[in-house]
């Protein structure tokens, strides 16, 4: 079957479904794009969803030698956010974007460094203007050894069934931990939701509030009795928010 998107082809495999207004949804830091079918399957009917795999995960390439450029940088989030603004260009037309975790920080730094373009809708899950201690800590290791073992029991923790390589795991904390993302936020000008699980553990409800108060008229969410995979706790509710003018 041809690529949907032949400009990425070879360096961003995603999953393409439905039909119907474009709908983005971006995974976090140890999932890939299956995180997002619970929702996805829900809005096909009325959605052409499209649920990329950042590198590293499922389909997508991993790093192999230095001709991929430095590893650090390859699994970076400004690299993410640089194929998720071509994706968005590839589209071509307005799309609903929503990222979950790290899906909400590659979003902030495609806004701070590329901008938000064609995007008309944010919807915005369990995400921090800055992840990394004391906090929103999603991993505790300090180095990319001990990272890949701590990956594979949050992993479990989190009961995700597909999961990313443990070294675009440990490098993607490792750019992410303790970076400023409010200038990305401060710069979306566009309808946003933030959602939030009251019990979130990885990411405390204080960073979501954080988050909704920094962008210009967004609305707020926040779901009692969850935690940080909101994705797999309430699919139902979270598609329903997607797609509502004043989601409750």
């Amino acid at each position: 079957m041809p690529s949907p998107f032949p400009s990425l082809l070879g360096r961003l495999d995603c999953r393409v479904f439905g039909q119907g207004r474009p709908l983005v949804l971006l995974h976090g830091i140890q999932g890939t794009a299956e995180a997002w079918l619970p929702v996805a399957q829900q809005l096909a009917d009325t959605h052409r969803c499209v649920l990329p795999n950042l590198p590293g995960r499922a389909a997508s390439p991993r790093w192999r030698t230095a001709d991929d450029g430095p590893i650090e940088r390859y699994y970076h989030l400004d690299h993410y956010a640089g194929l998720l603004h071509e994706l968005l260009q590839a589209i071509g037309q307005p799309v609903v974007l929503a990222g979950w975790s790290m899906g909400v920080s590659v979003i902030l730094r495609m806004a701070a460094l590329h901008g938000l373009g064609a995007v008309e809708r944010l919807v915005l899950v369990s995400g921090t203007m800055r992840a990394g201690p004391p906090e929103a800590t999603w991993f505790h290791a300090a180095d990319i050894d001990a990272l890949r073992s701590e990956a594979r029991q949050r992993a479990e923790r989190l009961g995700l069934t597909q999961v990313a390589d443990a070294e675009a795991v440990a490098w993607s904390w490792q750019s992410a931990r303790g970076l400023d993302l409010s200038v990305g936020a401060a710069r979306i000008a566009c309808p946003t939701l933030v959602v939030h699980g009251e019990t979130d553990d990885q990411c405390p409800l204080a960073h979501g509030r954080a988050l909704a108060a920094a962008i210009a008229g967004a609305q707020w969410l926040a779901l009692p009795g969850v935690g940080h995979n909101v994705l797999g706790a309430e699919p139902a509710r979270l598609a329903a928010a997607i797609t509502a003018e004043n989601p409750r």
